[in-house]
């Protein structure tokens, strides 16, 4: 099982690509997360579409984390959070 990520700008116009490490550290971050987050949502079998405001409440999740949990995937779905969000993108995960 692993997660990878397309960063879409506001026309839908791929940004950037990434996927998870060997540890899965995006996959296990998303799946065992609490019901309440926005991340519970991604699927990891399926395809998930986050908007800019969706992006908004992950990249406000992810800041909650203490810094030495993050891994480089961490930082780069930290990364493009905040760019979709600034951009009225969309982050769209593809499960595996």
């Amino acid at each position: 099982m692993s997660i990878a990520v397309r960063v879409l700008n506001g026309g839908k116009e791929l940004q950037g690509v990434f996927e998870d490490d060997e540890e899965r550290s995006l996959f296990t971050y998303c799946c065992l997360a609490p019901d309440t987050t926005v991340r519970w949502g991604v699927n990891e079998y399926r395809e998930t579409i986050f908007n800019s405001k969706q992006a908004f409440q992950l990249l406000r999740e992810l800041e909650e984390l203490p810094e030495e949990e993050f891994t480089p995937v961490l930082r780069q779905l930290r990364s493009a959070a905040r760019y979709v969000y600034h951009r009225s993108g969309y982050l769209y995960f593809i499960g595996d």
